[in-house]
């Protein structure tokens, strides 16, 4: 498996347009047969100007991730969300903590 953690800071008179893109790279991304999550997440207590969005993604393997982002949809629209958002990504693969306290 392999995560995305995507950061997005969006000025709020950008947030229309940004979500305007977001929404249909969200409904063609989830039926994506490698997706396993595609959560978006929003800071709580954003100042009055700007605010911060987390995409969470899961991906069944780094394959299946790299076929999302040759997809129609992601070129169409991440381009057009980037237009509008400071975006920021960051990939994890899992991590057997289990397996490092044994050890200990």
């Amino acid at each position: 498996r392999i995560f995305l953690h995507v950061t997005f800071e969006i000025k709020k008179a950008n947030e229309p347009a940004f979500f305007k893109a977001f929404a249909p790279l969200l409904l063609a991304s989830i039926r994506e047969a490698g997706c396993i999550k595609y959560q978006m997440t929003k800071e709580k207590d954003a100042p009055a100007d700007s605010c911060t969005y987390v995409l969470l993604e899961e991906w069944t393997t780094e394959e299946a991730l790299t076929a999302h982002e040759q997809t129609a949809h992601f070129k169409e629209y991440v381009p057009q969300m980037a237009a509008n958002a400071k975006i920021s990504v960051l990939k994890y693969k899992p991590f057997n903590v289990a397996a490092i306290a044994a050890k200990l």
